[in-house]
């Protein structure tokens, strides 16, 4: 019998990630916009109007900080007590990530940069197969809604295409339990 084995992407991401003090008064908000709330597509809409709203007065240049061999994560908001948390992430050219999935609410908020977002279907085995293709050109917000308690939610890969970008990703508990996956054509 063959053991299936599925790593997560933090045993995929062998960067440290930062806590980056100030921005307590973005986070508390957050927190307050999905208190007591159902976590379906109406939240989801509420989270992307925010970010995206708090982005367009909050420029990322704080994260102008990058390397060449990883995209990098700096958390700006993690609530021990609901497990939801809010990370910038800082790319240049080239950075992508595994193919990964998150938990049930994966929010992805493109603050400036161009990037490529490939979606994908679970195979079996570890195994995804792209189903579809997506360019970022400009301030967008995406999220997906899985199941709850489910690290397998929206299977996907960033790449960052212009020389240097920022994201601003919102999580309902670690994304960094979430699986990865390996492609198959």
């Amino acid at each position: 019998m063959l053991t299936e084995t599925i790593s997560t992407l933090a045993e995929r991401f062998p960067f440290a990630s930062d806590d980056t003090p100030g921005y307590d008064t973005f986070f508390q908000e957050l927190l307050n916009i999905v208190r007591n709330k159902t976590t379906d597509p109406i939240l989801g809409g509420q989270i992307k109007a925010y970010v995206l709203d708090w982005l367009g007065r909050h420029p990322l240049d704080r994260f102008d900080t990058y390397s060449d061999s990883s995209y990098r994560r700096d958390y700006i908001g993690r609530c021990p007590h609901t497990h939801w948390e809010a990370i910038v992430m800082s790319w240049k050219r080239g950075n992508t990530t595994a193919i990964h999935a998150h938990p049930q609410f994966a929010g992805y908020h493109f603050a400036d940069g161009i990037f490529k977002v490939e979606i994908f279907e679970p195979a079996g085995g570890g195994k995804a197969r792209l189903a579809d293709t997506i360019t970022i050109d400009k301030p967008t917000g995406l999220f997906s809604v899985g199941r709850e308690g489910s690290f397998d939610n929206h299977i996907h890969r960033i790449t960052c295409l212009s020389g240097t970008g920022h994201s601003l990703h919102i999580y309902s508990d670690d994304a960094l339990k979430g699986l990865a996956y390996e492609e198959i054509g």
